[in-house]
């Protein structure tokens, strides 16, 4: 798989703060956008958590689900430690069935029996179009045949007066994220798009504020592949 140059977005010095910052901007908004689908992946046992942040959605998933064994990965390492913290607070056997790693995903080093839930909160956004279309693809070679995905992110809103002011927001964030964190994406790519063409079907959609955000829970077609060999992934 061919590689782009990667967009990258390091939330090292937002980390120790950016829950508050998160709750000021939005309150809880953006936290019932990640819960939103919890219910749905209660028997996932094999679990990759891209860009998780500060583990919020993470410390919620070991407690709904029991057996899920969770690799999560970030590339900021003082939003790792934030994260790793809070699941050792949970107890120790909550903290075994996570693999914390600081990585690019693209260096990531995958399980080798493959993934049946993938878990992208606000972290697709982070990639521009050419960038978005790999990093589908190569999180859908980790995939088992029968994988549920999970996607929380912003998207304009429908029609003329609703995309006016959602745009007006998305493009702050942009700004607010490239001071903060040096991402330079600053357009959202379609990511529905980009699941569609890797053969994920969207099965179920939430949405809030006006179409600003949405939650959406994504299933594998039955005939997708399995897992990749692992050389195929760069």
């Amino acid at each position: 798989m061919k590689r782009t140059q990667p967009a990258r977005m390091n939330c090292d010095g937002i980390a120790r703060y950016y829950q508050v910052f998160e709750h000021l901007s939005f309150g809880r908004y953006l936290e019932r956008r990640r819960f939103a689908f919890l219910g749905e992946v209660r028997t996932s046992r094999r679990a990759i958590v891209c860009g998780g942040g500060d583990g919020r959605f993470l410390a919620r998933l070991l407690r709904v689900n029991s057996h899920v064994e969770v690799d999560f990965v970030d590339l900021s390492p003082k939003m790792v430690e934030v994260a790793e913290r809070r699941v050792a607070g949970m107890g120790r056997t909550f903290r075994e069935r996570v693999r914390f790693r600081v990585r690019d995903v693209w260096e990531f080093e995958p399980r080798t029996d493959g993934y049946d839930l993938i878990v992208t909160h606000f972290f697709l956004d982070c990639f521009s179009e050419p960038e978005l279309a790999g990093i589908v693809a190569c999180l859908g070679s980790w995939a088992v045949p029968d994988a549920r995905w999970i996607v929380s992110d912003f998207r304009e809103a429908e029609g003329p007066v609703g995309r006016l002011w959602t745009r007006a927001v998305i493009r702050g964030l942009y700004a607010a994220f490239r001071f903060t964190t040096g991402l330079r994406v600053t357009r959202l790519p379609n990511y529905a798009a980009a699941l569609g063409r890797e053969g994920y079907l969207q099965r179920c959609e939430e949405k809030a504020l006006g179409g600003l955000l949405h939650s959406s829970l994504w299933e594998a077609r039955p005939s997708r592949p399995g897992p990749a060999p692992r050389d195929r992934v760069r």
